[in-house]
């Protein structure tokens, strides 16, 4: 029996050894990838184009840049705010895949924590983010940011709010490294791109791109937007957001939306009063949804806190003299489907002039 025990004690750790050697030579979502990060942000710094090297930590990414850029504007929220060719001067674009409210709250944070607050910040409000979220964000490696910045927007003193920043931070990351389904990317990845590639190092793996190649490959640009944005068909779009429907967990509005979590509206109206008591000019920029998408909302009654959303969001900002762009409402702004590179997002042209769109109020 002892032999036996041995015997799978030895196979046990054979089969993890392999599977956790292959996860950290491939890391295909860069757990382990500050290094490569930090590179990408050197270049981009250094004012270089570079190819996206598909997932890695975006909240790192922005805390190097933010530690050494001085930008005016600064524009935060989803992908949503990545593609669209801002004219400001001296801009930077925080976005950050599929934030939720805790997410922009780090974002600011992030901004606060340097103790200089840009002339005026964009907020990129999407849809989902004023429905309860059980108090967390996506992006964990500024989550801290993100717990400084609601304490100091609610009054807390910047020299207690700042000890959060200093607490010890729990990263369990490493444990995807003993996950057979994380073994299974890793494959994929290795079978992808090569061991020559999995195996070099992150200055290797980073590539600076002229702006041409930019045009048909995904790259980030120095001032944090990204480049290349697929195109899919409206047949495509229809499908995929019908299925969506049917399903009957509507993406990040899951199965119902039906009123405005208390809470997130105090932390949101929280940081808009922050950052309008500090001098900052506050802008929020409501980007208009995929219109079946929204038809199908604006029927249900399990999902009116999207245009719950939207009229508290104008409200509220009409206390503070702050500026709302855009709608929810495709059809206000004039965006139809044909609009859409995919149901998330608003082609880059269509989402400039969205943003410029501002309804007027009765």
């Amino acid at each position: 029996m002892k032999k036996l025990i041995f015997k799978c004690v030895l196979m046990a750790a054979f089969v993890y050894g392999i599977v956790i050697s292959i996860n950290r030579i491939a890391d295909p979502a860069n757990i382990a990838g500050d290094d490569m990060v930090t590179e990408m942000a050197d270049r981009l710094l250094e004012g270089d184009i570079v190819a996206s090297p598909g997932d890695y930590n975006e909240g790192l990414l922005h805390t190097i840049l933010l530690d050494a850029k001085d930008p005016d504007t600064v524009i935060i929220g989803s992908s949503s705010v990545l593609y669209i060719p801002w004219e400001y001067d001296n801009y930077q674009v925080i976005g950050l895949s599929g934030a939720y409210l805790w997410d922009d709250l780090a974002a600011v944070g992030l901004l606060d924590a340097e103790g200089d607050l840009p002339e005026r910040v964009v907020i990129c409000v999407d849809p989902w983010i004023l429905r309860t979220d059980y108090g967390v964000g996506r992006h964990d490696s500024i989550a801290e940011y993100g717990r400084f910045e609601a304490a100091l927007s609610s009054g807390v003193p910047y020299d207690e709010a700042v000890k959060i920043l200093d607490e010890e931070k729990t990263d369990d990351s490493w444990k995807e490294f003993l996950s057979f389904s994380y073994f299974q990317s890793s494959v994929e990845y290795i079978k992808r791109w090569g061991w020559d590639y999995s195996l070099s190092s992150a200055e290797e793996k980073i590539r600076s791109i002229s702006e041409p190649e930019s045009e048909s490959i995904p790259c980030i640009l120095p001032d944090g937007r990204h480049t290349c944005l697929g195109r899919d068909s409206v047949a495509k779009m229809d499908g995929d957001v019908n299925q969506l429907i049917q399903s009957g967990h509507v993406d990040a509005f899951d199965v119902e939306f039906a009123s405005l979590s208390s809470t997130n509206t105090e932390l949101f109206e929280n940081m808009v009063r922050h950052l309008t008591e500090e001098g900052v000019t506050v802008e929020l920029y409501l980007p208009a949804m995929y219109p079946v998408l929204y038809d199908y909302i604006a029927d249900s009654e399990l999902y009116e806190g999207v245009e719950l959303s939207e009229i508290w969001l104008r409200e509220m900002a009409s206390r503070y003299g702050v500026t709302v762009r855009g709608t929810f409402d495709p059809s206000l702004s004039g965006i139809e489907k044909e609009d859409f590179a995919d149901w998330h997002h608003i082609k880059p042209e269509k989402g400039l002039e969205e943003y410029n769109f501002i309804l007027e109020q009765s």
